[in-house]
């Protein structure tokens, strides 16, 4: 039957989620959990569900790019804030593939989880933003994302900041490691000289013309983050940027941007987020014939 291939879904989308919590790559430090509301969960499910039949019905399309909202950066002008490689596992599901930093602290890892873990609450007030690569870029980053992911993880840098500085191999933020990795499987689509680490992919980036987002950041916010939060550091940034407040940071809006200048994306799709529906109070009264 037809109406038992959503509830499937779902269910499958259930039990990845359920794994990814179980067993994370690392040990980490313990953070207070959140606990949504019923119908934020199943909101998130719903939209994990719908992004998932969306790249399913796109013949031939094995890896995308997605780019969820989260952390709010309206103030900025900027509506997604984390980027993720989606790409499909040997069941044909969908694995999750992107840089973290838990719990705040001033270190990240890379993990493979479930779509619902990518979408989280934000799929109740933002669209998922999907980039569908050209065939040579998909191909190059299947290689490069499959199995241990050996060239992947020699793009990543554990130490992590917010605000990491684009020319500096320093630190690195979730968007960051998306773009270099996307940098790396750009250059292997065209034939050219692997991008083996850091320093090669960013100086290649230069050469190419990305432009950050510069995003200005007032003195006071400054000195909370500078003594207060473990996941944000400007030491790798030039004096002048400091000085003024005016950070040069990877956006999903600047990715995204240089991917279609580049000609590495061949479209673009939207997602859209999810309204709760309320539970239904049980007062035992029942509600008037229409």
């Amino acid at each position: 039957m037809q109406g038992c291939a959503p509830m499937k879904r779902r269910k499958t989308l259930l039990l990845t989620a359920l794994l990814s919590l179980a067993m994370p790559a690392f040990a980490q430090p313990v953070c207070a959990p959140r606990y949504p509301p019923p119908t934020t969960v199943a909101a998130m499910f719903d939209m994990a569900a719908i992004t998932a039949d969306t790249l399913d019905a796109l013949p031939d399309v094995d890896v995308a790019i997605a780019a969820r909202g989260g952390q709010d950066l309206s103030r900025y002008g900027l509506r997604h804030s984390h980027l993720a490689f989606l790409v499909r596992n040997d069941q044909g599901g969908w694995d999750v593939v992107h840089l973290l930093n838990r719990c705040k602290t001033d270190a990240s890892d890379l993990y493979r989880e479930g779509l619902v873990n990518l979408v989280g609450e934000s799929s109740i007030t933002t669209d998922l933003r999907v980039g569908i690569p050209t065939p040579a870029v998909r191909g190059a980053l299947k290689t490069m994302l499959n199995g241990a992911a050996t060239q992947a993880r020699a793009l990543h840098e554990p130490r992590y900041s917010m605000l990491a500085y684009p020319g500096s191999t320093e630190y690195q933020n979730s968007n960051q490691w998306i773009l270099e990795v996307a940098a790396a499987a750009m250059v292997q689509s065209a034939g050219g000289t692997a991008l083996a680490n850091r320093t090669a992919a960013l100086d290649w980036l230069k050469q190419q013309g990305y432009t950050p987002t510069r995003m200005h950041i007032g003195i006071g916010k400054r000195l909370g983050a500078r003594f207060f939060a473990d996941n944000v550091a400007v030491t790798d940034h030039p004096a002048s940027e400091r000085i003024s407040g005016n950070y040069s940071v990877v956006t999903v809006e600047s990715v995204f941007d240089f991917l279609h200048r580049s000609g590495a994306l061949e479209r673009e799709l939207s997602i859209p987020h999810q309204t709760p529906v309320p539970a239904v109070a049980a007062t035992g009264v029942q509600p008037p014939v229409q």
